[in-house]
Formats: structure tokens, C-alpha cells, sequence
């Protein structure tokens, strides 16, 4: 039953939020002077490395922002027979091989490339290559560019492809793997890809043998005529990766992929996956020393936290303390059409509940106080009967307030 919340307990709750706000700014400052870059030396591809990858069930990515937990326990497994191969093909040209292509990369002034890829079908060389990332990244960097390039398609086909792609540095936190594994100090990186391709029949002097060797001087055209292209295709493609990062190692941990139409027609969303690399597989870490020192030394810091009795002024990577109980949380999606999912860890047992307000202080929900011991938690609120526009969720820890708003279209 809905009820409406009196002036005074108004006014408490507004005290409350402000407390919470001034607090978030503070925790939100020192997670920013600690968290750790993703950089050149620690994450750049390596030649004769190989990765082992495993296909689970897609998940939504969640939110942005900082203090994330993202809960990708108990994922069923799919494939679990991917692998990624690093090879060096020439002085500037490394190598991925995953899913029976070939990618070419070149990595040069603290910036990484794509410049081309090759199958049993299909040939393409990058006149203009792709951005992929720019180190070192921290939380906010973006990585912008516009590529092009000519191919061929079972030498019959020129393929002729353009499009833009943004890469950003969007969230921090802790992650949950398949395996159970928990790790802290996590970066996540966003690429959003828009692709355009104009097939014909091939001319004679597109031959393409092999795209690390030809050095033929491309076409190039302006970033207005890509932009042209874009905007007069009916079906550009859109591909949305997310990729977490933990530092310790070198390759991500997690990665989810959505592919649909571009948002300036009426997108569809029609294909979705998700990949595990599971951190014992990570057998490059025998070589990597910079790597594998870097995780003992996180060990040792996790270890002194675990151990330490700080306040809610000590703040951590990944969550927010308050009585000496870290709360790290995800909620998705935002803006909301039908149910909100929530997740949450608790490093201690502690009393949680939540409530959903209209901007008025008219209560939508209210959740019963549950006594709660250490570990994963989630709650799904039903938001379909709700009205069109925001919200405030208030979470409940030990009778400390957090609250997030909530947009319902």
C-alpha cells in the first residue's frame, strides 16, 4: 500500500541524501587517487602469448560509474574451446588470431590499431586504421577515431568499409567470474563501434594477397564523407563490447558483446554473447614478471584492508565502507522499462532493505528489513506499472541511507 511521507520525515530523508552525496564525493575522490591505469607495459598485446576464452551466457554489462559490483557468478558455459594467439607478423605488425581470423595491430605512440584482418573468405586492409585504446587509461579516458578501408570477398567481391569508433573508460569496481573468483581493482572499457559496408563487383586491381604485406597507397577520404556515408546507410551495423580489466593482468577478464542496428534507425538488437577468461588460464603470467609482481603486491594490500578496522573516511576501490561494512553494488538497466535488477556484496552480516519514491515522496515500494550474512546479493524490483519519470531508490545498510536515482520511460 502506497503512503505519503510527512513534511518532517521529508525533510530527514533530504538530510540523509546530503550526508550521502557529500559522502560519495569524498569516497568517489579517493578511489580516483588509487585505482590503477591500464598501460602499455602491463596490457599491451605480447607476441607468442595465447588466451584461453570461454562463451557464457550473455549478461547485461550494467551500469556506469565508480564502487561497481558486477555479479557474473554461476554463468553456464557455452563453448569453452576459444582461444586468442599472439603472433609478431612483421617489425610493426602483430598479430591476433580468435574465431578463425587473423587481426593485424599496430601499436605506436602509446596507441593502439587495428589495421586489418584476414579469413578463409574474406580480406580487408585499413587505409585509415581503427583506435583501438590510447595508454595509459584511467577512469573517463576516451579513445575516438575514423576508419576505412577496401577488402575483397572470396575474390569476387570489393567490400568497401567505413565507420567510427569511440572507446571509453567507464566504470571501476569488482567483478564476480563464472569461477567464483573475486577480483577488486577492476577498470572497464566500452568500445562502441559503427560499421558501414558497400559491396560491388571487384575491379581488377584489387587483388589483396596478404594484409600485412601490401603497401599499396589507399584511397582516404574525409571524415565529412565517412560521415556521409553514415548517415545515408539504411543498415549500419552497431557493435557495443564491454572488456574488464583487472590489474595484475595483462589480457581482460571478462567481455560482453551486443551488435544491432545504429540508434539512428530503430535499432534491434540481434545478437548477444559473453566470454570468460578465467584467471588460472592466464599462463602467459609465467613470463609476464611486471604482471605477476603487481598481483602479490594487491594481495598484501587486500590482505592489510581485510585486517584493518577503518571508517567510513577510508575508502577502498570498489566499495563504499560504512561501520566497517564494505556495500558494493550494480543496479540495470537505467532508464528502466520494466524491472529493475539490483546486486549487492556485503563484506559483513548486516541489515538491508530498500524503498522506491516518486520525486513527490510518494513511496512505490518497500522491501522488508532482511538480516543478512556476508556474500552476493540481488533484488529485481517491478517498475512496469510505474509511471514515466524519476525516482529515488533508497538502500538501507544498517540504517545508513544510500540512494541512486532512477529513470523509468
Amino acid at each position: 500500500m502506497h503512503r505519503i511521507i510527512n513534511k518532517t520525515q521529508r525533510t530527514l530523508i533530504i538530510m540523509k541524501l546530503k550526508h550521502f552525496i557529500l559522502l560519495s564525493l569524498w569516497s568517489i575522490g579517493g578511489v580516483l587517487t588509487a585505482q590503477e591505469q591500464i598501460r602499455s607495459d602491463l596490457n599491451m598485446f605480447r607476441a607468442n602469448d595465447t588466451i584461453v576464452k570461454q562463451q557464457v551466457v550473455y549478461k547485461h554489462p550494467g551500469r556506469q560509474g565508480t564502487d561497481i559490483l558486477w555479479d557474473f557468478g554461476k554463468l553456464k558455459t557455452i563453448d569453452n574451446k576459444y582461444t586468442v594467439v599472439y603472433e609478431q607478423t612483421s617489425d610493426s605488425i602483430l598479430s591476433g588470431t580468435e574465431h578463425q581470423t587473423r587481426y593485424f595491430y599496430d601499436f605506436r605512440n602509446d596507441s593502439l590499431f587495428m589495421t586489418g584482418h584476414e579469413n578463409s573468405t574474406t580480406k580487408m586492409i585499413y587505409s585509415s586504421p581503427e583506435l583501438l585504446l590510447r595508454f595509459p587509461i584511467k577512469l573517463g579516458d576516451k579513445a575516438e577515431s575514423y576508419y576505412q578501408g577496401n577488402g575483397v570477398y572470396c575474390d569476387k567481391l570489393d567490400i568497401k568499409a567505413y565507420g567510427t569508433s569511440k572507446s571509453i573508460a567507464d566504470a571501476t569496481g569488482m567483478i564476480i567470474l563464472p569461477s567464483g573468483d573475486t577480483l577488486r581493482h577492476v577498470t572497464r572499457v566500452r568500445t562502441t563501434k559503427l560499421i558501414s559496408e558497400k559491396i560491388g563487383p571487384l575491379l581488377p586491381d584489387m587483388t589483396i594477397t596478404s594484409v600485412p604485406d601490401s603497401i599499396r597507397q589507399l584511397s582516404v577520404l574525409s571524415v565529412d564523407s565517412i560521415n556521409r556515408f553514415l548517415q545515408s546507410d539504411t543498415s549500419v551495423l552497431m557493435t557495443d563490447t564491454y572488456r574488464w580489466y583487472a590489474a595484475g593482468y595483462r589480457y581482460p577478464v571478462f567481455e560482453t558483446v551486443s551488435t544491432g542496428s545504429a540508434p539512428s534507425h530503430s535499432k534491434t538488437e540481434y545478437f548477444t554473447t559473453a566470454f570468460y577468461f578465467p584467471p588460472n588460464k592466464h599462463n602467459y603470467l609465467k613470463t609476464d614478471k611486471k604482471n605477476a609482481s603487481l598481483l602479490v603486491e594487491l594481495a598484501e594490500k587486500d590482505k592489510l584492508r581485510n585486517n584493518s578496522t577503518s571508517n567510513s573516511k577510508n575508502n577502498v576501490e570498489g566499495s563504499v565502507t560504512i561501520d566497517n561494512i564494505e556495500f558494493t553494488y550494480n543496479y540495470y538497466p537505467n532508464p528502466v522499462e520494466l524491472q529493475l535488477h539490483f546486486e549487492y556484496y556485503l563484506s559483513k552480516d548486516a541489515q538491508v532493505s530498500f524503498g522506491l519514491y516518486g520525486i513527490t515522496g510518494l513511496m512505490v515500494y518497500r522491501s522488508p528489513i532482511k538480516s543478512l550474512k556476508t556474500g552476493t546479493y540481488s533484488e529485481v524490483i517491478d517498475m512496469g506499472y510505474c509511471s514515466r519519470g524519476e525516482y529515488i531508490l533508497t538502500i538501507i545498510v544498517n540504517n545508513k541511507p544510500f540512494s541512486e536515482k532512477i529513470i523509468k520511460k
